[in-house]
Order: structure tokens, then C-alpha cells, then sequence
């Protein structure tokens, strides 16, 4: 059964963003896979990959594994975008809210750059890799 197919009016949609380090979010995955499992046998978990979401702005003060990895909100900004291009959810305004959450990424960034230029530390991860082999 295709993730839209399932799709509900009377029933509200949820989601799972798993937040924490690659490796407690690998972990959590697993076992909300197994669980998922042993409730419906025959059917899979249910997920989505986020295929319009590129690297996030927050790539510049966090480092990620990967450049196709990126921070839980970014995740949830671009779940809400990529849901909004569904008919069946574009009535509910999703991308209004997908923008509201890009915005607070950026209010974070800001403050996180400021603070961390006030402590005179590097702002890009080039310049923070580079501090740590001197």
C-alpha cells in the first residue's frame, strides 16, 4: 500500500522525526522498525525520503556525516514542503508552515554565528577543521 493511498480525512497524519546523533538515530530506527514489525506483520514501515531537501544552511556550524545528512529541523522543514506538493495535503497550508521553520533555522544560525564570532571562534566547518590539526 503506497504511503498517500493510506491517507485519511477522518484521521489525523503523524510523523516520526527521529532527533539525536547518527548513531542513536540509526538505533532508534531499528528498533521503531522491529516494533513497527512485530504490530503489523505484513506490512513495512511506512517512510519517506526527502528528495527535495538539499544540504541545510546549518551545514556551516554543525557538522553532518554526509552533505545529504542534515539537522532535524531542516528534516521537518522539508517534510512539510515536500507533503504541501501532495494534493490531497496542499489545502492544509503546509508550506506556510515549512517556511515558518526555515525562518527559525535561520534566527538560530544568526545566533549561533554571532556567538560564535563574539567567542572568536571560525564560523565555517573549512576554518574548524583546519583549527583542529594546528
Amino acid at each position: 500500500m503506497g504511503f498517500f493511498k493510506m491517507i485519511s480525512k477522518e484521521k489525523p497524519l503523524n510523523f516520526v522525526l527521529i532527533d539525536g546523533t547518527w548513531s542513536n538515530s540509526a538505533a532508534m530506527y531499528r528498533r521503531l522498525k522491529d516494533r513497527w514489525t512485530s504490530l503489523c506483520e505484513d506490512e513495512d514501515l511506512p517512510c519517506i525520503s526527502l528528495s527535495t531537501l538539499g544540504a541545510s544552511l546549518m551545514h556551516k556550524l554543525r557538522p553532518q556525516p554526509s552533505w545529504d545528512r542534515t539537522c532535524t529541523a531542516a528534516a521537518a522543514a522539508g517534510l512539510l514542503s515536500e507533503l504541501h506538493l501532495c494534493p490531497e495535503l496542499s489545502v492544509h497550508g503546509l508550506d506556510e508552515q515549512a517556511e515558518a521553520v526555515e525562518d527559525a533555522i535561520d534566527v538560530l544560525l544568526h545566533a549561533l554565528t554571532t556567538r560564535r564570532l563574539r567567542r572568536g571562534r571560525s564560523i565555517t566547518r573549512k576554518d574548524r577543521h583546519l583549527d583542529l590539526i594546528k
